[in-house]
């Protein structure tokens, strides 16, 4: 072959190749103190629908959460101490738990923009209007929980 069909043949190289660099996963941001964030429930950072599956009646009744459901954390910027949270002088990852009289095992961010299923396993209750509490951790007198309003549906109520 000569040299400069050998030459031609670089910049096609670098155009297949290429895609492969644009492919790569997004970047990873640590939560990190003195920073303001939100909580995220199935995509929303507030007025979330979670599905439930309760078998019989679900008014006044608990459950569990239907699978396929997610929470993550995202960065805000500064609002109100209502409608965002803030990590504090300290806070290094958040924990996510519904604001229920059932203790549940929270599920612990340590980065934003990075989906954990909603636990099966949590207690919730089957019908209504409820908070998921995404709080700081470790605490202290600067931070501050952000919730996030959920209305729970019973899928198998329909």
């Amino acid at each position: 072959m000569r040299p400069h069909a050998l030459l031609a043949l670089i910049p096609l190289a670098f155009a297949v190749l290429t895609p492969g660099i644009a492919a790569a996963d997004p970047p990873i941001y640590p939560i990190l103190p003195n920073q303001y964030f939100n909580g995220v429930v199935n995509g929303s950072t507030a007025g979330a629908t979670v599905y439930t599956v309760c078998p019989g009646p679900s008014t006044g009744q608990i459950g569990h959460p239907a699978s396929g459901q997610n929470l993550s954390v995202a960065r805000a910027t500064a609002g109100t101490t209502a409608d965002v949270g803030y990590t504090g002088s300290v806070g290094n990852s958040i924990a996510a738990t519904p604001v229920t009289s059932t203790a549940n095992n929270p599920v612990v961010f340590t980065v934003y923009d990075q989906a954990s299923a909603l636990p099966t396993a949590w207690v919730v209750p089957c019908d209504g209007d409820g908070l998921i509490a995404f709080t700081p951790l470790p605490g202290s007198s600067s931070a501050h929980t952000d919730t996030v309003k959920v209305h729970y549906v019973n899928i198998a109520a329909s």
